[in-house]
């Protein structure tokens, strides 16, 4: 039934509706927990990174994108990230974007995010700055001095820029490794100080990180930090995603997800149905396209479909790799193509409306 559904969403759409782009091969930090290391991209990346030019050209084949996350390495290195974000926002019919960022050059951060929001009018944008634990522990996964300062300077800065435009959001990501899993309600307090009217989305460590030790998390430090959102809900401090209508839906989607999450690490939740490759997809600074970070099933080189993203996304070779995903089960811990998978697979569906009355129950008290 999924590979059905599947092949019918991207000959319907033509396109991925949920796109991770890289922009970037380069970063500030050399994070512990990081995939996307020296180690992958020597084995993985083929070309040059994407010129602004070709990345116009890219954005010319997509029809219309509901979510773009530009991202890296880190995307604010890019001396054009604004220009990069108004030509994809303008040519794309762009309804909702992020950047991730690890929140270390703070002035040319928050420039950037107001040049964004400056030429985007009106299209709901968010900065996902990283906080991994108090200051002695972030710095230790980051590997790099007064990296934790910088965050939060970033998103207090942030939140400034959020008073004055209703369509921007701040959010703060925590990934949780054998590093800070000790530090999960120490990170969480600060979250709460810093960040108090935005989201706290906590990911796990995943795929071949830079320390392999940092992948070992004891499962009990991820449930916590779940209980920690689970009871700041329950005691009406806690609003989660802003600047759209359907900010709050975003909130419960990821509230389900982690607990979805906690099923897969387990061994609770059987795999199958996964959106990646259909409503999902990937796209790496030098072209390569993937239908999720954690495969290693290309689809091709962007550069060689005349950068035409309907063509290689429809492809004979993008066919296969779809079935594949369905006949393999294939299941990870990938917190975006969890969110798109969930949105094709009604046994989530009953869960998402679970957390949502608990976030519609947290606004009437306040109110």
């Amino acid at each position: 039934m999924y590979k059905l559904i599947n092949k019918t969403i991207s000959r319907v759409l033509r396109s991925p509706q949920y796109l991770i782009l890289f922009v970037s091969g380069i970063c500030w930090m050399r994070c512990r927990h990081c995939w996307y290391n020296e180690e992958w991209k020597d084995a993985n990346l083929q070309h040059n990174q994407m010129t602004f030019d070709e990345l116009s050209r890219l954005a010319e084949s997509i029809p219309f994108l509901h979510f773009l996350s530009l991202t890296g390495g880190e995307a604010f290195v890019r001396r054009d990230i604004v220009e990069v974000a108004e030509m994809f926002a303008r040519k794309t019919r762009l309804n909702r974007y992020q950047i991730p960022t690890s929140g270390f050059m703070t002035d040319n951060i928050v420039k950037a995010t107001e040049g964004i929001l400056k030429v985007n009018p009106g299209i709901p944008f968010r900065v996902d700055v990283s906080l991994d634990g108090p200051e002695a522990v972030h710095e230790e996964v980051r590997n790099i001095q007064g990296g934790f300062k910088n965050a939060i300077a970033t998103i207090k800065a942030l939140n400034q820029l959020k008073k004055r435009y209703d369509y921007f959001d701040v959010g703060v990501i925590t990934t949780v490794s054998n590093q800070n899993q000790h530090a999960v309600e120490e990170t969480g307090a600060i979250v709460e100080k810093v960040n108090p009217d935005g989201e706290w989305m906590v990911n796990i460590t995943r795929g071949k990180p830079r320390d392999p030790c940092a992948i070992d998390v004891d499962v009990k430090n991820y449930i916590q930090a779940h209980q920690l959102i689970d009871q700041r809900i329950a005691e009406g401090r806690y609003k989660g995603h802003g600047g759209h209508l359907l900010a709050q839906w975003l909130s419960a989607k990821n509230a389900a997800r982690r607990q979805a999450i906690l099923k897969i690490l387990k061994g609770e939740m059987r795999g199958g149905g996964c959106a990646a490759g259909s409503l999902g997809g990937v796209i790496f600074n030098d072209g390569a396209v993937f239908p999720c970070e954690m495969l290693e099933h290309s689809l091709g080189n962007i550069r060689d479909y005349d950068f035409d993203l309907p063509r290689i996304w429809n492809s004979r070779r993008a066919d296969e790799i779809r079935d594949l995903i369905q006949d393999t089960r294939c299941i990870c811990t990938q917190e975006c193509f969890l969110s798109v998978s969930m949105l094709i697979q009604p046994r989530h569906w009953p869960n998402i409306v679970k957390e949502r009355i608990k976030l519609m129950k947290t606004t009437s008290v306040e109110a």
